[in-house]
Protein backbone atom coordinates (compact mmCIF):
# COMPACT_ATOMS: atom_id res chain seq x y z
CA UNK A 1 0.00 0.00 0.00
CA UNK A 2 0.88 3.66 -0.76
CA UNK A 3 1.30 6.65 0.62
CA UNK A 4 -0.57 8.20 -2.15
CA UNK A 5 -3.57 5.92 -2.02
CA UNK A 6 -4.47 6.67 1.45
CA UNK A 7 -2.67 9.77 2.76
CA UNK A 8 -4.49 13.07 1.87
CA UNK A 9 -2.96 16.36 1.05
CA UNK A 10 -1.02 18.83 3.15
CA UNK A 11 1.21 21.74 2.50
CA UNK A 12 3.33 24.13 4.97
CA UNK A 13 6.90 23.69 6.70
CA UNK A 14 8.18 20.76 8.46
CA UNK A 15 9.42 22.04 12.20
CA UNK A 16 10.88 19.95 14.98
CA UNK A 17 10.23 15.96 13.84
CA UNK A 18 13.74 14.20 13.56
CA UNK A 19 15.55 11.46 13.08
CA UNK A 20 18.97 11.56 14.67
CA UNK A 21 21.16 9.48 17.40
CA UNK A 22 18.32 10.82 19.80
CA UNK A 23 17.75 8.30 22.74
CA UNK A 24 15.92 6.78 25.13
CA UNK A 25 14.39 9.58 27.88
CA UNK A 26 14.44 8.85 30.87
CA UNK A 27 11.26 11.15 31.63
CA UNK A 28 8.95 8.39 30.92
CA UNK A 29 8.11 6.41 33.73
CA UNK A 30 8.84 2.36 33.98
CA UNK A 31 5.19 1.65 33.82
CA UNK A 32 4.51 2.93 30.44
CA UNK A 33 5.98 -0.31 29.35
CA UNK A 34 2.85 -1.84 29.86
CA UNK A 35 1.96 -3.93 26.62
CA UNK A 36 -1.46 -3.33 25.52
CA UNK A 37 -3.59 -6.01 23.90
CA UNK A 38 -5.54 -5.41 20.80
CA UNK A 39 -8.72 -3.96 23.00
CA UNK A 40 -6.81 -1.72 24.77
CA UNK A 41 -4.81 -0.21 22.37
CA UNK A 42 -7.71 0.63 19.81
CA UNK A 43 -9.27 2.37 23.51
CA UNK A 44 -5.72 3.95 23.06
CA UNK A 45 -5.98 5.66 19.84
CA UNK A 46 -6.89 9.10 19.29
CA UNK A 47 -10.59 9.82 17.90
CA UNK A 48 -12.72 12.98 16.68
CA UNK A 49 -14.13 12.93 20.47
CA UNK A 50 -10.52 13.65 21.26
CA UNK A 51 -9.99 16.12 18.42
CA UNK A 52 -13.19 17.68 16.72
CA UNK A 53 -11.42 19.39 14.51
CA UNK A 54 -10.19 15.65 12.83
CA UNK A 55 -12.15 12.97 11.24
CA UNK A 56 -10.43 9.73 11.78
CA UNK A 57 -11.14 6.37 9.77
CA UNK A 58 -9.96 2.66 10.18
CA UNK A 59 -7.56 0.90 7.30
CA UNK A 60 -7.26 -2.05 6.75
CA UNK A 61 -4.28 -3.74 5.79
CA UNK A 62 -1.37 -6.71 7.26
CA UNK A 63 -0.39 -5.84 10.96
CA UNK A 64 2.92 -6.24 10.19
CA UNK A 65 5.64 -5.44 7.03
CA UNK A 66 5.98 -8.77 4.76
CA UNK A 67 9.19 -10.83 3.65
CA UNK A 68 9.10 -8.76 0.05
CA UNK A 69 12.24 -7.37 -0.60
CA UNK A 70 13.75 -4.01 -0.49
CA UNK A 71 16.09 -2.65 -2.80
CA UNK A 72 18.70 -1.74 -1.15
CA UNK A 73 17.56 -4.11 1.84
CA UNK A 74 19.07 -1.63 4.45
CA UNK A 75 16.09 0.22 3.74
CA UNK A 76 13.89 -2.08 5.03
CA UNK A 77 13.10 -0.71 8.39
CA UNK A 78 12.01 2.37 6.43
CA UNK A 79 10.10 1.36 3.93
CA UNK A 80 8.12 -0.52 6.64
CA UNK A 81 8.03 3.01 8.69
CA UNK A 82 6.30 4.38 5.25
CA UNK A 83 3.43 1.62 5.65
CA UNK A 84 3.12 2.06 9.15
CA UNK A 85 4.51 -1.16 9.86
CA UNK A 86 7.99 -2.95 11.11
CA UNK A 87 9.74 -5.30 10.16
CA UNK A 88 8.61 -7.21 13.70
CA UNK A 89 5.44 -8.71 14.10
CA UNK A 90 3.56 -6.71 16.98
CA UNK A 91 1.35 -8.32 19.83
CA UNK A 92 -1.09 -5.72 18.49
CA UNK A 93 -1.93 -2.90 15.89
CA UNK A 94 -4.36 -0.51 15.01
CA UNK A 95 -4.07 2.20 12.18
CA UNK A 96 -6.22 4.68 10.94
CA UNK A 97 -6.25 7.61 8.53
CA UNK A 98 -6.75 11.07 9.69
CA UNK A 99 -7.93 14.06 7.80
CA UNK A 100 -8.65 17.52 9.27
CA UNK A 101 -12.35 18.73 8.90
CA UNK A 102 -10.64 22.15 7.84
CA UNK A 103 -8.29 22.76 5.90
CA UNK A 104 -5.69 20.87 3.67
CA UNK A 105 -3.82 18.15 5.70
CA UNK A 106 -4.15 14.26 6.77
CA UNK A 107 -2.65 11.10 6.51
CA UNK A 108 -2.34 8.12 8.54
CA UNK A 109 -1.46 6.62 11.60
CA UNK A 110 -0.91 3.45 13.49
CA UNK A 111 -0.12 2.14 16.67
CA UNK A 112 1.71 -1.40 17.81
CA UNK A 113 2.37 -3.09 20.72
CA UNK A 114 5.17 -5.11 21.21
CA UNK A 115 7.15 -6.13 23.88
CA UNK A 116 9.21 -4.06 25.44
CA UNK A 117 12.94 -4.91 24.22
CA UNK A 118 11.01 -5.71 20.62
CA UNK A 119 10.00 -2.01 20.82
CA UNK A 120 13.33 -0.48 21.57
CA UNK A 121 14.82 -2.59 18.70
CA UNK A 122 12.01 -1.13 16.11
CA UNK A 123 13.52 2.14 16.55
CA UNK A 124 17.05 0.88 16.86
CA UNK A 125 16.33 -0.79 13.31
CA UNK A 126 14.93 2.36 11.82
CA UNK A 127 17.25 4.73 13.13
CA UNK A 128 20.05 2.84 11.77
CA UNK A 129 18.49 2.50 8.37
CA UNK A 130 18.52 6.09 8.18
CA UNK A 131 22.16 6.63 8.26
CA UNK A 132 22.76 4.92 5.02
CA UNK A 133 19.03 4.87 3.23
CA UNK A 134 18.97 7.53 0.77
CA UNK A 135 16.98 6.01 -1.79
CA UNK A 136 14.78 2.44 -2.17
CA UNK A 137 12.61 0.35 -4.24
CA UNK A 138 10.09 -1.91 -2.85
CA UNK A 139 9.33 -5.27 -4.58
CA UNK A 140 5.82 -4.13 -5.00
CA UNK A 141 4.57 -0.27 -4.94
CA UNK A 142 6.52 3.03 -6.01
CA UNK A 143 10.26 3.50 -5.70
CA UNK A 144 11.10 6.21 -2.81
CA UNK A 145 13.89 8.62 -3.27
CA UNK A 146 16.07 11.65 -1.20
CA UNK A 147 15.09 10.18 2.04
CA UNK A 148 16.71 12.40 5.06
CA UNK A 149 16.75 11.94 8.72
CA UNK A 150 15.54 14.72 10.69
CA UNK A 151 16.27 15.90 13.78
CA UNK A 152 14.96 13.77 16.92
CA UNK A 153 11.49 15.30 18.21
CA UNK A 154 12.47 14.47 21.62
CA UNK A 155 8.57 12.61 22.12
CA UNK A 156 7.66 9.61 24.38
CA UNK A 157 10.64 7.23 25.41
CA UNK A 158 12.42 7.88 22.00
CA UNK A 159 11.77 9.28 18.76
CA UNK A 160 12.85 9.16 15.28
CA UNK A 161 11.53 11.18 12.14
CA UNK A 162 12.69 11.53 8.44
CA UNK A 163 11.26 12.52 4.88
CA UNK A 164 11.74 11.35 1.62
CA UNK A 165 9.79 11.43 -2.12
CA UNK A 166 7.19 8.78 -3.18
CA UNK A 167 7.87 8.34 -7.08
CA UNK A 168 4.14 7.53 -7.97
CA UNK A 169 5.44 7.24 -12.15
CA UNK A 170 7.81 4.74 -13.79
CA UNK A 171 7.97 7.07 -16.44
CA UNK A 172 11.60 8.83 -15.78
CA UNK A 173 10.14 11.89 -18.32
CA UNK A 174 6.74 12.09 -16.30
CA UNK A 175 7.32 11.31 -12.56
CA UNK A 176 5.54 12.66 -10.22
CA UNK A 177 7.55 12.81 -7.08
CA UNK A 178 5.40 13.40 -3.17
CA UNK A 179 6.64 14.47 -0.34
CA UNK A 180 6.29 12.78 2.65
CA UNK A 181 7.24 12.99 6.25
CA UNK A 182 7.30 10.46 8.82
CA UNK A 183 7.47 10.27 12.33
CA UNK A 184 7.67 7.26 14.80
CA UNK A 185 7.75 7.53 18.25
CA UNK A 186 8.11 4.89 21.27
CA UNK A 187 6.58 5.57 24.23
CA UNK A 188 6.95 2.32 26.56
CA UNK A 189 6.37 -0.90 24.36
CA UNK A 190 4.05 1.23 22.24
CA UNK A 191 5.19 2.08 18.85
CA UNK A 192 3.09 4.76 17.22
CA UNK A 193 3.86 6.22 13.25
CA UNK A 194 2.28 8.88 12.05
CA UNK A 195 2.95 9.47 8.36
CA UNK A 196 1.83 12.40 6.13
CA UNK A 197 2.20 13.21 2.09
CA UNK A 198 1.85 16.89 0.39
CA UNK A 199 -0.22 14.98 -2.99
CA UNK A 200 -0.26 18.95 -4.29
CA UNK A 201 3.53 18.48 -4.24
CA UNK A 202 4.16 22.45 -3.35
CA UNK A 203 6.02 21.85 0.09
CA UNK A 204 7.14 19.46 2.49
CA UNK A 205 3.89 17.31 3.70
CA UNK A 206 3.60 17.84 7.73
CA UNK A 207 2.47 15.09 10.14
CA UNK A 208 -0.24 17.43 12.48
CA UNK A 209 1.09 18.45 15.67
CA UNK A 210 -2.20 18.35 17.57
CA UNK A 211 -2.30 15.04 16.30
CA UNK A 212 0.66 13.37 17.49
CA UNK A 213 0.60 15.58 20.78
CA UNK A 214 -2.90 14.17 21.82
CA UNK A 215 -2.27 10.61 20.67
CA UNK A 216 0.98 10.55 22.86
CA UNK A 217 -1.42 12.38 25.82
CA UNK A 218 -3.28 9.06 25.33
CA UNK A 219 -1.01 6.59 25.75
CA UNK A 220 0.67 7.84 28.50
CA UNK A 221 -2.45 7.71 30.38
CA UNK A 222 -3.64 4.01 29.22
CA UNK A 223 -0.03 3.03 30.91
CA UNK A 224 -0.68 5.01 34.15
Amino acid sequence: MTVVLFAAGCAGKTEGPGADEGGERSTVPAAADKVLEQQELQQAMVTQKDLPGHTFDALPGPAWADNAPVTPAVCRPVNAAVGLASPAKPKALVKQVMSAVAGDYGGSMALASYAPDQAREVIAALRTALRSCTAFTPAYGFAYEDVVALPDPGLGSESVSFRLLQVVSSDAEKSVKVPVTVIVVRQGAIVATFQSANIRRDGPAVVPPDVVSKQLTKLAEMAS
